[in-house]
């Protein structure tokens, strides 16, 4: 057997945790972010991923700032939670639960903070409401 997320078992050979997937999960989504930010900024256009589906791009009031505002955020909250995923992915935590749970916590307090300052920078510089 490992120690860890994985084990292995003769019958059904290597079996993942739902912690381990849900890790990678979290990596795959700190790989998108990272790969939207940097498109953003390449290409300077806003990706449908941060506005929504609905919103009519072509119609904001200041798109520059919203890319030169929201770039840092999102580079960095994707590098975030793809650093998170890993670690937990790896397991470096295994033996330090209360370390872990904090990881955890500092994950949400980073999605909810993300969500706060993308909401403003919709709200300032797609729809022009200061």
């Amino acid at each position: 057997m490992f120690q860890g997320n994985l084990t292995f078992n003769r019958k059904e050979g290597v079996q993942m945790s739902f912690g381990m997937i849900l890790d990678l999960l979290i990596m795959a989504c700190g790989v998108y972010m990272v790969y939207w930010a940097v498109q953003m900024k390449s290409t300077n256009k806003i990706p449908v991923m941060l506005v929504g589906k609905g919103f009519p791009i072509n119609r904001a009031k200041d798109p520059e700032g919203f890319i030169k505002f929201t770039f840092p955020f999102t580079f960095s909250t994707g590098v975030a939670l793809f650093a998170m995923g890993l670690v937990g992915a790896l397991g470096l935590f295994i033996t330090y639960p209360l370390a872990e749970t904090l990881m955890r916590i500092v994950l949400v307090a980073v999605i909810i903070a993300y969500g706060v300052v993308l909401m403003k920078a919709q709200k300032k510089y797609l729809v022009g409401i200061k």
